[in-house]
């Protein structure tokens, strides 16, 4: 009589995952930041959009914590989020982690966690599991090239003229790039954007009511961008 063995039943087929890698364009990217702190990404909400047309059926959800919370506490006190997808056909996806952090980057305590400390995470979770189980936007996160669908049909925008007899730091933004500048004002949060413009007023003698928007108008403001928006994202 042949000898019983313990090996495990075979193993059933991994279920079928969306491969949304190639799904994204230069159209779909954003930008916040300026110079050496400018950083691509896809918002959450154009996220959604594609996995509606490319993914449809599969939705994001985050795990309950033990209390009914969605938000989870590490062993050192901070807070974390899980987030998976399900989809049509009952598919789930492995639980995937994302700290809830400030504006820093900094993990929050999970006594301090607001409401919208959690709307934040959640749609960060959304973007991050979205990369790492089915692949969309990776591109973004392993610093590759995004196909762009208008390749050589827009020109490089041109620097604004020189004024003769003004100083570099007080010569006046190109339309391009006060646009810009003005672009990666609205991304800020309300919270993190009115710090932006108290400080902003400071050091430029701005009153304390004034308008940030017409004042930002010149290279030195860029430059103080530049230098300071790290600290508003």
């Amino acid at each position: 009589m042949p000898q019983e063995t313990n090996n495990p039943p075979p193993l059933s087929p991994s279920p079928q995952f969306p491969n949304l890698g190639n799904v994204i364009t230069t159209d779909d990217v954003s930008q916040k930041g300026t110079g050496s702190y400018k950083a691509d990404y896809v918002n959450w909400c154009r996220t959604m959009h594609l996995l509606h047309d490319y993914a449809p059926g599969w939705q994001f959800h985050l795990t309950y914590y033990v209390d009914n919370s969605h938000v989870w506490k590490a062993p050192n006190g901070t807070a974390y989020v899980l987030g998976y997808f399900t989809g049509p056909n009952g598919e789930r996806t492995p639980d995937f982690p994302q700290a809830i952090m400030d504006n820093r980057n900094n993990a929050i305590a999970y006594e301090k966690v607001s409401a919208r400390d959690l709307t934040d995470s959640h749609r960060r979770c959304l973007c991050t599991a979205a990369a790492a189980q089915f692949g969309l936007a990776w591109q973004l996160w392993a610093r590759e090239d995004v196909e762009n669908p208008h390749r050589g049909e827009s020109a490089p925008a041109k620097p604004a003229a020189k004024i003769e007899g003004i100083a570099d730091k007080d010569q006046p933004l190109s339309k391009e790039d006060r646009e810009q500048c003005l672009g990666l004002v609205k991304e800020l949060t309300p919270d993190n954007l009115a710090r932006f413009c108290t400080d902003f007023r400071r050091d430029f003698n701005l009153a304390s009511d004034a308008k940030v928007a017409p004042a930002l108008t010149s290279v030195k403001h860029q430059n103080w961008m530049n230098a300071n928006l790290k600290n508003y994202v």
